[in-house]
Formats: structure tokens, sequence, C-alpha cells
């Protein structure tokens, strides 16, 4: 019973995890941008898109560099 850590032995997630999440908010932003929405909202949206987008780059960059470093 003592052995078992639950969740706090899980690993955080990777470069890859993070770049496919970034990619999973740009690509959901840009859908909703596309809905007629008040004016707070389409800005909602443009932030989420523009935060995916360089969340993308950024982390897409450190797991090309990740697996680069492996091999």
């Amino acid at each position: 019973m003592h052995g078992h850590r639950g969740l706090t032995g899980r690993r955080g997630p990777g470069y890859g995890e993070r770049f496919l999440f970034s990619v999973a908010l740009a690509v959901v932003s840009l859908l909703w941008i596309t809905q007629d929405m008040a004016t707070w909202a389409t800005a909602t949206c443009a932030a989420g898109a523009a935060a995916g987008a360089v969340g993308v780059c950024y982390f897409g960059w450190r797991f090309l560099r990740s697996r680069g470093d492996a091999s």
C-alpha cells in the first residue's frame, strides 16, 4: 500500500505532448473564430490561436531538439 505513489510518481507531459496540445488549441480557436460571436469572444479566440501558434513553434522546436540529442 505504501509503495503505491499514485499520481505523484507520474512524469509531466513531454515536449511532444505539449506540441499536440498547442496544435489542438490553435485548431479549436481557429474553428471557433469563424462563428458569429461577441467581440470579447472573438478576441479570446484570436488570443487562443496566437498562443497555440507560439506553443506549436516553441514546443515543436524543443521536441525536435530533444529527439536530435537522443540519437
